[in-house]
């Protein structure tokens, strides 16, 4: 059976996970930390590792990964790997598809570059890196918003002059939609999907989702992942004269203002202290007003969008939890949902409190809504997504 590794790029952290079939033989997750501190952490044949690597190693990733699973034994050589498919966050009409990355591509996607080039230069990094290691390998790019390509009319416009949306394709893509398949994927194994469900993929990067019978009708990310609620460190929503503002008082510019935007705000820049909720937590109960404001308004703005999605929606059967905090955290999940009582949310806080990285419904019997964890398993979808192309 043939053999494909699947990539997740990011500026400070990659993520990678070798399958055969639907099996995960092995997952790597390589990361930068503060003062310069690189670690891998490597899952195989039911055991995990976790060392300091060097700047060179991390900066040669996939190269390290190649030779980490060569050491392992499961693989042979390089060109034991029959495909490579990699995560794709990319503004554009042609991004909503899963695609062979081939030479127009490339092209695409480094004229995107303009519209997110701290998304998208790690994607061409890594293209390049994937070439220069394995030659004319089969590569598929993997497509963040395709989940996103049924949103309405309506949902996916900004109200710029039409012909400006047209020449320039801004509009509203949305992201997260390879966990949000994922998802699906799970919900549907238990039966088929309720008609009205909201999905809150809580990590790093947050966004909710309106989903009518399973597919999206609007989301919170836009034409790039930095629109939406309170994020670790991204803005979110964000009046466009207030940006026009910063960039003038602060004087940012282009890339240095979308830094900002993307690096310095959310829960860090609320804070003051960090972009972690955990850590956050701890500061509130030490009496810290900032981590308790940084930690309610992310709670609020998730809720405000659950409000108005149950409107789009008409109704509203089902809310998910789902990604790093909405799995873990159940103080979050708590937070959020005490705002939800009228629309008949109630949870089971037993059940919620010692609920930690696991499926399960949270709500009590006498929900009208129903409150469910589902984990999502970007790799996994990933590699079923990148298997079709073999």
């Amino acid at each position: 059976m043939k053999k494909y590794l699947i990539i997740n790029p990011g500026s400070a952290s990659r993520k990678y996970a070798l399958y055969e079939g639907e099996k995960e033989l092995a997952y790597m997750h390589i990361e930068s930390e503060e003062g310069g501190n690189e670690i891998s952490t490597v899952t195989a044949q039911g055991k995990k590792e976790k060392k300091n690597i060097s700047a060179e190693d991390f900066d040669k990733s996939f190269e390290y990964t190649l030779n980490e699973l060569i050491k392992a034994g499961l693989i042979a050589s390089k060109e034991d790997i029959a495909v490579c498919g990699i995560r794709v966050v990319a503004p554009g009409n042609f991004f909503l598809q899963d695609k062979i990355i081939n030479s127009e591509y490339k092209k695409l996607l480094k004229k995107a570059f303009e519209k997110a080039p701290l998304h998208i230069a790690p994607i061409l990094e890594e293209i390049k890196k994937i070439r220069y290691a394995i030659g004319r390998i089969p590569l598929v790019g993997i497509s963040d918003s395709a989940f996103h390509s049924s949103m309405m009319e309506k949902s996916k416009r900004y109200a710029i002059p039409s012909e400006d949306a047209e020449k320039f394709e801004i509009f509203r893509y949305g992201y997260h939609g390879i966990s949000l398949r994922s998802i699906v994927s799970k919900m549907e194994k238990s039966g088929p999907i309720p008609e009205n469900v909201i999905i809150c993929h809580i990590g790093g990067g947050v966004s909710v989702t309106a989903l009518k019978n399973g597919k999206s009708i609007d989301t919170t990310m836009g034409l790039t992942p930095l629109e939406g609620v309170v994020m670790a460190t991204r803005v979110g929503d964000i009046d466009s004269g207030a940006v026009v503002y910063l960039s003038k008082v602060k004087k940012l510019k282009g890339k240095n203002l979308l830094q900002y935007l993307n690096k310095k705000c959310g829960l860090l820049g609320i804070s003051g202290k960090s972009d972690d909720v955990r850590d956050l937590i701890k500061a509130e109960n030490e009496g810290d007003n900032l981590s308790k404001l940084a930690l309610d308004m992310y709670a609020y703005k998730i809720q405000k969008y659950i409000g108005a999605y149950a409107v789009a929606l008409g109704g509203l059967d089902t809310i998910v939890f789902s990604g790093t905090v909405g799995e873990r955290s159940f103080l979050m999940r708590e937070r959020i949902c005490k705002g939800l009582g009228f629309l008949g949310v109630e949870i089971n806080s037993i059940l919620n409190n010692t609920s930690d990285s696991i499926d399960v419904v949270l709500s009590s019997p006498e929900s009208k809504v129903k409150v469910e964890v589902v984990k999502t398993d970007e790799m996994a979808q990933m590699a079923k997504d990148t298997a079709k192309f073999l």
